[in-house]
């Protein structure tokens, strides 16, 4: 009963010793990456709207 209680003691000490390694990034840089992400989403998303305007025009006339 003992040994897992051990391991998971274990783990939480060895992930925290990783966490400290690592290099988290600045301010700036998470807005920068945000704003790329949110235009990225826009653009993808209107291009699918576009698309899937175009094709659902194309199938009424082709269907009427």
């Amino acid at each position: 009963m003992i040994k897992p209680i051990n391991q998971v003691v274990t783990f939480i000490k060895e992930a925290r010793d990783e966490l400290k390694k690592v290099t988290w990034p600045e301010r700036d840089e998470i807005t920068s990456n945000t704003i790329v992400v949110i235009v990225a989403v826009v653009v993808v998303s209107v291009f699918l709207w576009v698309v899937d305007t175009s094709l659902t025009t194309l199938m009424k006339a082709v269907m009427y």
